[in-house]
């Protein structure tokens, strides 16, 4: 054994997996292509929150007044999934525009969603509120039925309804880490990918802020922004802004990518999930020695110096945990680093707020994005570094403007996405760009419209 901990000396090598197809709906950004132009441009996508989407709600909490905020989330096109109007209108928003968003991810991948009825297509997707359900039981007292438990209260419906309504065998999980869902959800998936279990999978999260109970919980305990930015690193950092979000990512060993000629628009390399057992005071602490570990076992994993790693997508909320975070970084990421040569962390909450459990494969989206372009956009709202970091000794830089891809002559384009969710657990993701040369982009495809709605 090493001396971290009980870990041990030898972690199989990951066979890598391709990402070959993009969904999200973000604030400020429905799909990959708008979401690069925010991300490019600088902007904060986050508002005052809609006048109809809290009606009962007399006032807003003070931290809940801002917050990163999805269009049109009541459209729904029941009729394009064959679900009946009765049934759609008890099913949470989350379970429709998860349908949405995997549907445009598949044909962002080139593939007709039709064509895998009948397959062992795996679908892992995280959630971790069931706001809807809330509404439910004040607007329909004394009338909840089977369609009502189904539509908001039981989260194994999320991935549920996805794999019922395009056919699906494969493995069928919604997961609740907690913030770290999503990322966990594709942690989950690559190893049901490895071990043959389902040749193709999709895998995000889901996140729509329906109801004030939580915000006010939020803002009771201190911990959302009292000036409704997400400042991640800032010395003025006081908490994050809530916000909607789903995302799902289409993943393929890529060996079997390589020879379908999908297109692979980045290639994960490897990952970790991991809890930080006793390692603190409280279950809901942060802990360097758990992200630590998690961190080393995913580059192990990966087969990568941790040293190489051009860029991190930190979780970053803008609250007291970033130093623990970025402490931890620190530690794995100066191994094997050549002097004067730093990383690039950024967080994507400072443009678009926390979208909570589908927040790991946003932040996956947007490093995809980065390495197909070999930029790094900026993080927002850093006027001041924190002090509760010491940036001297990091090897970590945050970037305030675009910046090219901190690339050496000789070394591999890597970057990371880092996730933690407040039950304890840690996820850690590996990235490497596509092999562009090797691949291609489908047609697009005229024979499965994409349904219509938000």
């Amino acid at each position: 054994m090493s001396l971290h901990s009980a870990e041990p000396d030898h972690i199989p090598e990951a066979a890598p997996v391709a990402v070959i197809g993009i969904g999200c709906r973000l604030p400020g950004a429905h799909g990959p292509e708008q979401l690069w132009e925010l991300l490019r441009s600088g902007r904060d996508a986050t508002s005052a929150a809609p006048a109809d989407r809290f009606p009962a709600a007399a006032t807003l909490p003070r931290g809940g007044e801002r917050g990163g905020f999805v269009d049109g989330v009541e459209e729904f096109d029941a009729a394009f999934f064959g679900i009946p109007a009765g049934e759609a209108e008890a099913m949470d928003p989350q379970q429709r525009l998860l349908l949405h968003t995997a549907w445009e991810a598949l044909q962002d991948a080139g593939h007709d969603p039709r064509s895998l009825t009948g397959s062992p297509t795996a679908v892992y997707v995280g959630q971790s509120h069931a706001d809807h359900w809330d509404r439910l039981r004040e607007t329909r007292a004394g009338k909840l039925d089977l369609d009502c438990l189904a539509g908001g209260h039981q989260r194994s419906m999320l991935a549920g309804r996805l794999s019922f309504h395009l056919g699906l065998h494969g493995p069928s999980v919604t997961v609740d880490c907690a913030q770290a869902s999503s990322l966990a959800a594709v942690h989950l998936a690559c190893l049901s990918l490895r071990a043959g279990e389902s040749p193709i999978a999709l895998a995000g999260g889901a996140n729509l802020v329906l109801d004030t109970t939580a915000t006010e919980v939020f803002d009771e305990a201190g911990v959302l922004s009292s000036d409704g930015h997400c400042r991640f690193g800032d010395s003025a950092a006081d908490g994050f802004v809530r916000s909607d979000g789903v995302a799902v990512v289409v993943l393929k060993p890529l060996d079997r990518a390589l020879a379908d000629g999908d297109p692979v628009r980045s290639v994960i390399l490897g990952s970790a999930l991991g809890h930080d057992g006793a390692t603190k005071p409280r279950v809901t602490d942060p802990s360097g020695t758990g992200q630590s570990l998690t961190m080393r076992r995913a580059y192990r994993s990966a087969r990568v110096v941790p040293g190489d790693v051009g860029y991190v997508e930190a979780h970053g909320t803008g609250t007291r945990i970033d130093a623990v975070e970025l402490g931890a970084l620190n530690d794995v990421l100066s191994e094997g680093r050549p002097a004067g040569r730093p990383c690039l962390v950024g967080s994507l909450k400072s443009n678009i707020g926390h979208c909570e459990a589908a927040s790991g494969v946003a932040g996956l989206i947007k490093t995809v994005l980065c390495l197909e372009h070999r930029e790094v956009p900026p993080t927002l709202h850093v006027d001041a570094p924190s002090p509760l970091v010491d940036w001297n000794r990091l090897p970590l830089v945050l970037p305030d403007s675009l910046r090219r891809w901190p690339a050496v002559a000789g070394s591999p384009a890597v970057a990371a996405v880092n996730g933690q969710g407040m039950s304890g657990v840690n996820a850690h993701v590996v990235l490497g760009p596509g092999p562009a040369e090797r691949t291609r982009r489908h047609p697009p495809i005229g024979a499965a419209p994409a349904p219509r709605g938000n």
